[in-house]
């Protein structure tokens, strides 16, 4: 009898945890079609296939929803992070993370365009996302370069917070504002991540040893 009733529970939990998802990924296309403030929850469950009232109950509303979207967004911040793989040379190293975040926001495109817009009237998403992003890319791209350093081959009074922030920023910057805002050539944009490697990699090497 137990396992009975252990079926059907686990059965509504797969249940509401897919009308969750499925109510997040159409947020995020709803948001980005027509707004944050245009957009209703109406056409967010039309496009989810669910019943509007839903959100209110899994999220709160609208509000609530557009948090959650940026919290699975933080998430995929940090899956995105973590997912270059360790370079042998500190020039390699940085190319790859901005390169990589040229793939990820082309990928998640949507998500960017509406929690930045959305950051830049609602005080409590522009916390939400500035704390993500301290969280994500500059926390995992400091741990790489520590990582580097602990090789000898970084400068061993390098600021690399410091250096991990402007990677990170710069990374937004031609990632978000170059490739999907202005439509920046994606090839171009390497070839600028390759340049702005080996200028970092230059300015953070071990300087030598005087006399």
């Amino acid at each position: 009898m137990q396992e009975t009733t252990a079926e059907p529970e686990a059965s509504r939990r797969r249940d509401r945890e897919a009308t969750k998802q499925a109510l997040l990924a159409a947020g995020v296309e709803v948001f980005a079609e027509h707004g944050y403030d245009a957009a209703t929850t109406r056409a967010v469950a039309q496009a989810a296939g669910v019943n509007e009232q839903l959100i209110q109950r899994y999220f709160g509303g609208k509000a609530g929803l557009l948090l959650a979207i940026i919290e699975r967004f933080g998430e995929q911040e940090r899956q995105c992070c973590a997912l270059p793989p360790a370079c042998a040379s500190l020039e390699d190293e940085i190319c790859g993370f901005l390169e990589h975040q040229l793939e990820h926001v082309a990928a998640l495109g949507n998500v960017f365009k509406v929690a930045l817009y959305r950051s830049l009237c609602d005080p409590e998403v522009a916390c939400a996302i500035g704390r993500q992003f301290a969280e994500t890319r500059v926390a995992l791209l400091q741990g790489r370069l520590e990582a580097l350093r602990e090789r000898s081959l970084i400068e061993p009074n390098a600021d690399l917070e410091a250096a991990a922030t402007a990677l990170a920023s710069l990374s937004f910057g031609l990632a978000f504002v170059e490739q999907l805002v202005f439509g920046a050539d994606c090839a171009r944009l390497r070839q600028v991540s390759r340049h702005v490697a080996r200028v970092y990699a230059a300015g953070l090497a071990p300087r030598p040893a005087a006399g």
